[in-house]
């Protein structure tokens, strides 16, 4: 009999939409979205899959026990229920070491956060260490889950030096996937900074998993099978195509071009991006129309104040002319603030999707640059 498991994978808050789309497409049902994520029920090795595949996820926890708790006692009862031999690392192994993370909301009796987590350590006898538990107390119910992840899941593994405000690798993913490229037509990214949307883009183009090459917390479990990851590896590495649609990325500023050609060849896609140093004023398109998908600078994400916020006015009026000039029939998504000045642009931009980047709130932009008299921009 197949063994199966409850999961939730994670997502920044907005995205799970997407996140929902993909993780259905690698075979996972039934699957439920809910703010935060998605609810799933799963094998192990479509939960190896889930982490080595998914571009946009934040992380993968599984549950491990669900019961009711008013007090420490019960607490420690439904803790010791548990067979932790058979989620945990050998405790007397070189990953014995758990972080216990805890949460309890104001209607619960068990409402000290640090309280729970001294009894749950308690309970485990373990060091501190690198498998992450999370303990949740939501009105008298304890949920018990185990972090399959471990870093991160848009810590790819590629990503060497970054720009001013770098961007999570998951977010790029999203707003390539957000855009509707075909992966067929060019795209590009005259606001590239370390490069992470060109480099995501020739990630999702040659269908190359995302968590190739990183480790997992799930490799040290006791449900860990090296035959099988190693059939998840060798299924995945049989998908990756060569066949690549050009790919452009820039930047006026040298340092990030630099940062993107070294990001580009540690992803293993440096022939499949090239890397420009230019100006948006100098920003020539490829003659076949594509993609612009970019996270050009906003107030708030590079610092702007003062004399700063007419430079980035004056970058959008720029930015906008030039497409209005060069791009008809090019489809655009951009990354941008309530605050950024996209109308500007006067281009048929409109919200398709609302999320957060650095703890700023943002939209995606979408729109396609028309043949017809610009929009009027708004007075400022």
């Amino acid at each position: 009999m197949t063994i199966r498991i409850d999961a939730f994978v994670v997502a920044v808050p907005g995205l799970e939409p997407l996140l929902l789309d993909e993780v259905q497409r690698l075979g996972v049902r039934p699957a439920r979205a809910v703010r935060g994520g998605v609810e799933c029920n799963i094998t192990w090795p479509q939960l190896w899959a889930l982490n080595l595949r998914s571009r946009v996820a934040t992380r993968v926890v599984v549950r491990v026990a669900r019961f009711h708790s008013d007090g420490f006692h019960s607490l420690q009862v439904g803790l010791r229920a548990v067979d932790w031999a058979a989620w945990l690392p050998a405790a007397d192994g070189p990953h014995a070491g758990v972080a216990i993370a805890a949460t309890c909301d104001k209607e619960s009796k068990l409402y000290h956060s640090g309280a729970v987590e001294e009894r749950v350590a308690e309970v485990l006898g373990r060091p501190l260490g690198e498998q992450t538990l999370q303990v949740r107390v939501q009105r008298d119910v304890v949920t018990v889950s185990l972090d399959a992840s471990g870093a991160p899941l848009h810590h790819r593994g590629w990503r060497g030096p970054a720009g001013k405000a770098p961007m999570r690798e998951s977010l790029a993913a999203a707003l390539v996937l957000a855009s509707g490229w075909n992966m067929k037509s060019p795209l590009v990214d005259p606001f590239c900074g370390s490069g992470t949307i060109a480099i995501e883009a020739a990630l999702i183009a040659r269908r190359m998993a995302p968590g190739r090459h990183r480790s997992f917390a799930f490799q040290h479990w006791p449900t860990f099978e090296p035959a099988g990851w190693d059939r998840l590896l060798r299924g995945a590495d049989g998908d990756v195509v060569e066949k690549c649609p050009p790919i452009v990325a820039s930047d006026r500023d040298a340092g990030a071009v630099a940062a993107s050609l070294h990001n580009a060849e540690s992803a293993g896609v440096s022939a499949n991006v090239e890397v420009l140093q230019r100006t948006v004023s100098d920003l020539e398109l490829p003659p076949r129309a594509g993609w612009v998908v970019s996270n050009p600078p906003y107030g708030h994400r590079v610092g702007g104040q003062g004399g700063g916020d007419r430079d980035l006015r004056n970058l959008y009026d720029r930015f906008g002319a030039v497409l209005r000039e060069r791009g008809v029939g090019w489809h655009v998504a951009l990354l941008a603030a309530h605050d950024t000045p996209v109308a500007r642009m006067q281009l048929p931009l409109r919200p398709t999707l609302a999320t957060t980047n650095g703890g700023i709130e943002v939209a995606v932009q979408t729109g396609v640059v028309g043949p017809l008299a610009p929009v009027p921009a708004e007075t400022t």
